[in-house]
């Protein structure tokens, strides 16, 4: 990732970052949405955390991703769903920055992992329906 890539990078997770510090946390259907998507990304590997699915993916990976997301948040913002364009977003920032140098955008992948984490084990606790 070139420099000037990884600060506009930066300047996004900055601003999900402070979003969902401020108010995006308190927000009980994006976190749902967030936990939820989070859940069916990690499903797909068979990863327990967030950061072990991240820690799946190759390059190729990442960009079909991406390019999936990109889409799909494109069609919610068309349909005026903006909780799932916020969730889809948070989830591409966190991944767009795997392969981040920096020190000051690793910190804020950090706290958007810290945050996607978190909604992945609520969702998982309180949500997430079991059988059997």
């Amino acid at each position: 990732m070139n420099t000037q890539a990884e600060t506009r990078l930066l300047a996004e997770l900055t601003a999900v970052v402070a979003d969902l510090h401020s108010t995006g946390m308190a927000d009980g259907e994006a976190m749902y949405s967030l936990g939820g998507s989070a859940d069916r990304l990690c499903s797909t590997r068979d990863s327990q955390s967030w950061a072990g699915f991240k820690s799946t993916l190759t390059d190729a990976d990442t960009i079909a991703l991406l390019s999936q997301i990109d889409a799909e948040g494109n069609t919610a913002l068309k349909a005026e769903n903006g909780r799932t364009a916020y969730t889809l977003q948070a989830l591409a920032l966190s991944l767009a920055a795997i392969n981040a140098r920096q020190d000051v955008t690793l910190a804020g992948a950090a706290l958007l992992d810290a945050v996607i984490e978190a909604a992945l084990k609520n969702y998982r606790t309180h949500a997430k329906p079991t059988f059997g």
